[in-house]
């Protein structure tokens, strides 16, 4: 008798285990669906992020270049007195969005493909380079631009390339951008940052006196009158301006550009004719917001 009274027992206790095995099942299940709930939400939330991030790029992104365009009007068929190639930072609205322009003269660069020797060691010597150094950079950067297989003294062609390690050497071309420049034999990266800013490939000719620029200025005083064989030639006469503009966003998005470019405003089929143009690279912060901007 006493077996069939523990038999209820037994059968509440199996109850009860099946009980608590459900209980944990729909506890691991409910765990589960708002793990993946929260996934769901984050991944949304992170969608959400990506597309507003994206659209406020392409706003920044036409705004920069709404403000190239007014720019180049303004100044080539406006005349308007408030823009000038002074190398100022003003700032001007597109639509509701900010934009930080500075404009500059590209003529007032020394071109590396028309410079002379003395002009080009002029303009090292006023960057920090040594007397030697510069004689032989100014022979080296000529010898790179032009045909032959004889080096000028102190120059090099392609034998001191190849006695040098390098595996490549002096096209006997133009140069088809500044950055080429930190390719001849010589060039130090330090020196390069440092001149490069000085430096251009789209414009006609050398700059002259009225430059802005203190240190093509001060080379061009140094080189006057040193004799040359080079047959460096004049400024020309078209208007060729560097525009670089930093459109703002909210918190710390910014979308900066340079355009290089020259513009006919006059002639019965206007035309902008774009040199350059290079998006990322940012407005130079540590200049002053000129007054007078829109």
């Amino acid at each position: 008798m006493a077996r069939y009274r523990r038999r209820p027992a037994l059968v509440r206790t199996m109850s009860n285990r099946q009980r608590g095995f459900a209980l944990l099942i729909v506890l691991w299940t409910v765990g589960f669906l708002a793990l993946l709930g929260t996934q769901i939400v984050a991944a949304g939330r992170s969608d959400t992020q990506l597309a507003g991030n994206l659209k406020q790029e392409a706003v920044l992104q036409a705004a920069a270049d709404g403000a190239v365009a007014n720019v180049m009007f303004l100044m080539l068929a406006a005349r308007d007195p408030q823009f000038q190639a002074d190398g100022a930072v003003r700032k001007l609205r597109v639509g509701q969005t900010p934009v930080l322009v500075q404009v500059e003269n590209e003529n007032d660069r020394v071109n590396l493909n028309t410079a002379s020797a003395p002009l080009l060691r002029a303009l090292i010597l006023q960057l920090g380079g040594t007397p030697a150094m510069a004689d032989r950079l100014a022979a080296t950067i000529l010898d790179w631009r032009t045909s032959g297989t004889s080096p000028r003294r102190g120059g090099a062609k392609a034998p001191d390339y190849r006695a040098a390690g390098l595996a490549y050497g002096p096209p006997g071309l133009p140069f088809q951008s500044v950055g080429e420049l930190a390719d001849v034999l010589g060039m130090t990266p330090d020196l390069f940052d440092r001149i490069a800013p000085h430096l251009t490939v789209l414009t006609d000719g050398d700059p002259d006196m009225s430059t802005r620029d203190p240190v093509v200025a001060r080379a061009l005083t140094d080189a006057a009158g040193v004799a040359d064989d080079t047959g460096g030639s004049q400024q020309s006469a078209d208007l060729v301006l560097r525009i670089t503009v930093t459109a703002i966003g909210i918190g710390a998005a910014r979308h900066s550009s340079v355009v290089v470019a020259s513009a006919d405003f006059q002639s019965p089929s206007p035309r902008v004719n774009i040199l350059l143009h290079e998006r990322g690279s940012p407005m130079k912060s540590n200049m002053a917001v000129a007054s007078g901007g829109r």
